[in-house]
């Protein structure tokens, strides 16, 4: 296994295509970024978009904010929700748009994959709200980590099919995480390789350090709480999947979900919030 981070990056570049930023998503992050920025800049954009204006308008019009008036008008949407908000929308779909939501991968259950990637998103984003452990991950950041952390498996799968099968199927045979099986096959893991994605796709900081490490072990390290936040988030959508895990996880254990600091009750609403969690 590597250890420095110009060798891993070396290693993941020169087994796997890590994709290019789309290009919406690079404006929309320009607009976000950019002190003049605005909602209505944004609108501008994403109402050239039919999947995160159809997104947009969904939120907009749920039962989270309580308008009174349905709303169909993309700018006065944005200015509700904010930029913070659009951006993440922006990057849900361009995730989807980009990895495929409905595209078949073999043997692998790419189905599983995402209603466990929208699982541990309202995970980890009702951990970031209730957890003790960190209170500077902002929860719409939280809830992008629970939805991208495992997208390095569908790079994985895409650019090494066979290998990854192998990983599989090692996983399976010894009973050990798949995250720990990538390691054992290819030298690095899914969370590498998101995490790099969450760079070159310039994501908050929070979020590429969350994702690239949600497989590592704690350490003293700036933003292992984060990545902690994320296994934790993973590890409810395996509780709420139960016996229908596509496959191992790397959950966090008893004495780990006590330093969460979660009250029974806090936990219990969770595991219940990430059971009902659908992409749908």
């Amino acid at each position: 296994m590597v250890t420095t981070s110009v060798e891993l990056e070396q290693l993941i570049d020169g087994t796997v295509n890590i994709p290019t930023i789309p290009t919406i998503l690079v404006e929309i992050t320009a607009i976000f970024d950019s002190p003049d920025g605005s909602a209505k800049d944004a609108a501008r954009i994403i109402e050239k978009d039919p999947a995160i204006a159809t997104r947009a308008l969904r939120l907009v019009n749920s039962s989270f904010y309580g308008l009174k008036n349905p709303v169909s008008n993309i700018n006065l949407a944005c200015s509700i929700l904010g930029l913070k908000v659009i951006k993440n929308l922006a990057i849900q779909a361009t995730v989807l748009q980009t990895f495929g939501a409905n595209q078949e991968r073999g043997e692998f259950n790419t189905d599983w994959l995402w209603d466990h990637s929208f699982k541990s998103a309202v995970a980890c984003r009702l951990l970031a709200e209730h957890s003790v452990i960190t209170n500077d991950f902002n929860p719409d950041d939280a809830y992008t980590c629970g939805l991208i952390h495992d997208i390095g498996r569908l790079i994985m799968i895409d650019s090494q099919s066979d290998r990854f099968f192998e990983a599989l199927k090692l996983s399976k045979q010894n009973n050990i995480p798949l995250a720990t099986a990538e390691a054992k096959v290819f030298g690095f893991n899914h969370a590498h390789v998101g995490g790099l994605l969450a760079n070159r796709w310039k994501l908050a900081p929070n979020v590429q350090a969350a994702v690239m490490s949600h497989h590592s072990p704690p350490t003293k390290l700036n933003g292992w709480k984060h990545g902690f936040l994320v296994r934790a988030a993973s590890t409810y959508a395996h509780m709420a999947a139960g016996s229908n895990s596509a496959w191992i996880g790397d959950f966090i254990n008893e004495d780990g979900r006590k330093t969460l600091g979660l009250t029974q009750t806090q936990h219990e609403e969770i595991l219940k919030a990430t059971a009902e969690a659908s992409m749908d």
